[in-house]
């Protein structure tokens, strides 16, 4: 393998299946995971399952959890595991990160009525992603932003990105955000209002006029920030988030007084 990466096993598919362990794997040929794939009993797949996570070189070469401890991922469920591994009616079936079960006992199995939905139990209740590093959550569907189920904060995403874009740049963000702050003034200003029930951000901009080329380019730029971050639907749903740019006129400090002070970048306020 060229690259780490994460696996989850299960009795069962659904639900109520059961969780029996995870790794992550680093540089690692692995042959062990072909024979789990070949077994043709839930009780010889455990056992499969049992003593690969427990060989000394997978022990090694990745980070094991073992069936009983706790969910060692930061993503809710195994829709953001690289690689799913269940036994269920009779055969090893693997799903590749948010995908389909497309493989059966190492064999493709193409897309036909009567799927089982990949739907798996949850690990835990809210995301460990945040901010811009959240961006590579784009294929595993999770950020802050996931609805009444998990811990939502639209201010708080607010903060995160007036961080992200006004701070003095982390040279190991993602290229993403450095393109974008290209784009954006190096003394970009800004008041942003967080409206929880329309799920929107409102970016008021300062130092333009409208129709200025610069004020629109700058728009252009901020609207990408829901795809940027992360929450926007790969199936083509709504985005999860929106975003609102507006041209802030000369006398908007005095509702924002912090902004009379030149050396004040951004306001945040919410609702």
């Amino acid at each position: 393998m060229s690259r780490a990466t994460t696996h989850d096993f299960y009795l069962g598919r659904g639900p109520d299946s059961e969780w029996i362990g995870a790794v992550r794997l680093g540089d690692c040929a692995c042959p062990g995971l072909d024979g789990i794939g070949r077994a043709r009993t839930a009780e010889e797949f455990a056992g499969l399952v049992d003593f690969f996570l427990h060989a000394p070189e997978i022990d090694e070469a990745g980070e094991v959890t073992h069936r009983g401890r706790e969910w060692p991922w930061p993503w809710p469920t195994s829709h953001g595991t690289d690689v799913v591994h269940a036994f269920d009616s009779a055969a090893v079936w693997t799903a590749l990160r948010g995908e389909r079960w497309s493989v059966r006992a190492g064999e493709y199995v193409p897309p036909g009525p009567g799927e089982v939905p990949l739907v798996f139990p949850h690990g835990r209740v809210t995301c460990g992603y945040t901010g811009i590093f959240a961006a590579d959550s784009v294929a595993r569907r999770y950020g802050p932003l996931l609805g009444a189920t998990y811990d939502h904060d639209l201010a708080q995403l607010g903060l995160r990105i007036l961080a992200d874009l006004t701070l003095p740049p982390d040279p190991a963000a993602p290229v993403e955000l450095a393109e974008l702050r290209a784009q954006l003034s190096p003394h970009l200003r800004c008041a942003v209002h967080a409206d929880e029930s329309a799920a929107e951000l409102e970016f008021e901009v300062f130092g333009y006029r409208d129709g200025d080329p610069a004020a629109e380019n700058t728009a252009h730029a901020l609207s990408v920030l829901p795809a940027l971050y992360g929450w926007t639907d790969p199936s083509g749903g709504p985005p999860r988030f929106g975003v609102r740019v507006l041209i802030a006129d000369d006398d908007r400090h005095t509702t924002h007084p912090v902004l009379a002070d030149r050396r004040a970048r951004a306001v945040l306020t919410a609702c």
